[in-house]
């Protein structure tokens, strides 16, 4: 994670009032699967201006926990919804997530659902009053709930920053070490019952250290990692895939294209959805609400409590576009 002043203004957001009105019983919130064009994710209920981002699914899609952001980065913290029955809960700010004191961010539910990964900035020593360096933790599915959250060892945090977490079916952690104005693309495989010893992807990967949230595929096919100052890039921060061959070998970072990257706009997390169906990303790009018609007050009051209003805002889009890169990358020689 890349953190940069968020600034968003005081808002009144109605979150209750958005979920009953737009969602109903089915996945994802009981919303129409979005096309080949990009739109924001359950606006008005999980999207609601504020900046918004990072975004995992249990694997049956009966719980969605998005991560979201106050002025300033003054407050961190994940929001759960819940499908009961024919109804969605209202969104809620995660019970592990409600401390005043730590910031909470960058959830992922593993493939068989059984660990929550988040990263925060709670100090390991429960004894502590203060923050201490970002970390990864992880809770672990009850069959009522989540357990307490633990911190990963310093084998796998380091004694630095460490952010965005994914992991494989066969328990290989993806997730990133910053390190002056980017950082490492890391791994860390559970086996015998504890974590090895993180170490830095090999070479196609970290050729360049600004880069930002690695995600790994849950079968290994690919990794999808934000990368800045790339000749082909449309400006800013923008998402490209790593592809892994049937020899085991990777391709290098191919662009992901206009469906998820924008000259206007800095693209900063990125995930496929448990089922293969859909790309969420979030993306700071403007819609062009206001553009080309006089400006009221009432209309710019409204502005500032939509998502795509210049604040991060996650994103939706088919997924049909990923795969098609995907085989004409590995349709490539290698080189």
């Amino acid at each position: 994670m890349w953190f940069r002043t968020i600034q968003v203004g005081v808002m009144f957001i109605c979150l209750w009032a958005g979920l009953s009105g737009q969602t109903k019983a089915g996945p994802y919130l009981g919303l129409t699967l979005p096309g080949s064009e990009a739109a924001p994710f359950a606006p008005g209920v999980l999207n609601s201006g504020l900046a918004t981002r990072d975004i995992t699914l249990m694997p049956d899609g009966s719980q969605i926990y998005v991560g979201l952001f106050l002025p300033g980065f003054r407050k961190a913290v994940i929001i759960e919804t819940h499908q009961e029955g024919d109804r969605w809960t209202a969104p809620e700010v995660a019970a592990f997530s409600r401390d005043p004191r730590w910031r909470c961010l960058e959830p992922c539910i593993s493939p068989d659902g059984r660990r929550f990964f988040f990263v925060s900035d709670r100090p390991a020593d429960p004894r502590a009053d203060k923050p201490g360096p970002f970390g990864i933790w992880v809770m672990d599915w009850t069959g009522t709930g989540w357990s307490e959250a633990r911190r990963l060892p310093i084998g796998v945090n380091g004694t630095g920053n460490a952010f965005y977490p994914s992991i494989t079916r066969e328990g290989v952690l993806h997730f990133l070490q910053e390190e002056g104005q980017g950082g490492w693309l890391m791994r860390s495989a559970w086996k015998d019952g504890a974590w090895t010893v993180a170490e830095k992807l090999p070479p196609p990967f970290n050729a360049d250290p600004r880069q930002a949230n690695p995600r790994v595929d849950p079968d290994g096919r690919f990794i999808l990692v934000p990368l800045m100052g790339r000749s082909d890039s449309l400006g800013g921060a923008d998402y490209y895939g790593y592809f892994r061959r049937d020899d085991g070998t990777w391709t290098g970072p191919v662009h992901l294209g206009p469906t998820v990257n924008s000259a206007a706009g800095d693209e900063y997390s990125i995930s496929l959805s448990p089922d293969g169906k859909v790309v969420f990303f979030g993306s700071n790009r403007a819609l062009p609400r206001l553009d080309g018609k006089p400006l009221r007050w009432a209309d710019i009051l409204a502005e500032r409590t939509q998502p795509g209003n210049g604040q991060t805002t996650l994103w939706w889009v088919d997924a049909g576009f990923l795969w098609e890169i995907r085989a004409k990358a590995l349709a490539s020689p290698a080189k």
